[in-house]
């Protein structure tokens, strides 16, 4: 396969939900068409960079890309005291009207409507920013790192220093509603995390996602452990299918808004010269379709008999003309959640046995590290059921 492509968050999300969308963008070079809300918050984030670069602790302006990392090893600026005097409101705002970027919108009053919201927002962001004296450390830094095996990178908005020594994430955001429940769960903060731990020599303490339509630090603690694994495990498996060159459409609510509509195979017409085969095709597929259902509610039917006619005749194989039929008896266990999960929980066995995975909880019945009388305790608590099938005879004794 091909070496493993370093993926940043939105990469690794574009394959996550459509593998095709990732070729068109990362590999094709296809170009989206440019958006308002996009463009607003590109608009906004190189204002409030600009603005906070001279206020970084370290006592200059970060230099961009990956080239220009630097850990708190180097950190020459002091650990306490005044931080520098940010820029006055005129300057962010002059900032913001020279970042202004004015391509996607619909109209003149639609851009006018979100430059007034920009204006608003950083008057207010300015205000908050002065009071509460933050002491960065890094914005905008381009941050490179591996995860189980996979190379990643990303851009991180800011880096703040916070009163226990460690660090805290901030990631801003210019969306409508952002709740305290997008910022636990977000798979961006946590690779963030990562890409921050293996540059700087200082934990991170928070994560933030800083809503600034609202002024709302929606902030969170640093992930465990197992939240970073899982977050491994999923990058390896986007890695895995870019490297083996998997690139399937996958329908879902983002189809609404794609801009690859006309070149993706999931709403391409079908030529009109093939049209006449693929509708003999598809009704004929129909008609399989339907025998076969009909197929399977006789043969229902007939196991049904045949079951009965065993039990009451006392015989296991039944033989035809072409073909002999054998019963078979398979065993399943049934455990009932409201008595086994709380007996699971008790004795930590809950993620073993998969949430009462009916499977997996029998599973814990043969091993030997699961005591012998917590395993009589759980049979007891489930049913071992019996159910039979007639299965073609290989194995016929006459």
């Amino acid at each position: 396969m091909a070496a493993a492509p370093t993926l940043s968050y939105s990469g690794f999300r574009a394959y996550a939900e459509c593998p095709l969308r990732w070729k068109f963008l990362y590999l094709d070079h296809l170009r989206e068409k440019p958006r308002s809300f996009f463009s607003f918050g590109r608009s906004v984030h190189a204002a409030l960079e600009r603005f906070v670069a001279p206020l970084v602790a370290e006592g200059e302006p970060p230099a961009k890309g990956a080239g220009g990392q630097r850990t708190l090893r180097d950190f020459s600026g002091p650990a306490s005291g005044p931080s520098p005097a940010p820029m006055d409101l005129a300057g962010l705002l002059d900032l913001y009207r020279a970042e202004w970027v004015s391509e996607g919108y619909l109209s003149a009053q639609e851009e006018q409507g979100y430059f007034d919201l920009g204006i608003d927002l950083l008057t207010r962001f300015h205000s908050a920013y002065v009071r509460e004296a933050p002491r960065p450390v890094a914005v905008e830094k381009d941050l490179r790192a591996e995860l189980e095996g996979v190379p990643i990178h990303g851009i991180v908005d800011r880096l703040d220093r916070t009163e226990g020594g460690g660090l805290e994430v901030l990631d801003y955001k210019t969306s409508k509603e952002l709740s305290l429940k997008d910022a636990q769960v977000s798979d961006q903060l946590t690779l963030y995390q990562v890409l921050v731990e293996q540059n700087y020599d200082r934990p991170v303490e928070s994560l933030t996602l800083y809503h600034l339509r609202s002024l709302s630090a929606l902030r969170t603690p640093r992930r465990p452990p197992e939240a970073i694994q899982d977050l491994g495990i999923r990058l390896g498996e986007v890695s895995d299918g870019i490297r083996s060159g998997h690139y399937e459409p996958r329908a879902g609510p983002w189809c609404r808004w794609c801009d690859f509509r006309p070149v993706c195979p999931e709403f391409k017409e079908v030529p009109a010269g093939s049209r006449d085969r693929v509708a003999a095709l598809v009704d004929r597929y129909a008609e399989l379709l339907s025998e076969r259902r009909r197929a399977r509610q006789e043969m229902e039917a007939i196991n049904e008999e045949l079951e009965g006619l065993a039990r009451s005749l006392g015989v296991h194989r039944f033989r035809g003309r072409n073909l002999s039929l054998h019963r078979q008896a398979r065993r399943s266990w049934r455990f009932p959640p409201e008595a086994t999960l709380p007996l699971l929980r008790a004795h930590d066995l809950e993620s073993r046995a998969g949430g009462g995975d009916p499977e997996r909880t029998a599973a814990l019945l043969r091993d030997p590290e699961v005591p012998a009388r917590l395993r009589r305790e759980l049979a007891g608590q489930g049913k071992l059921e019996l159910t039979y099938t007639w299965e073609p005879d290989g194995n016929d004794p006459s």
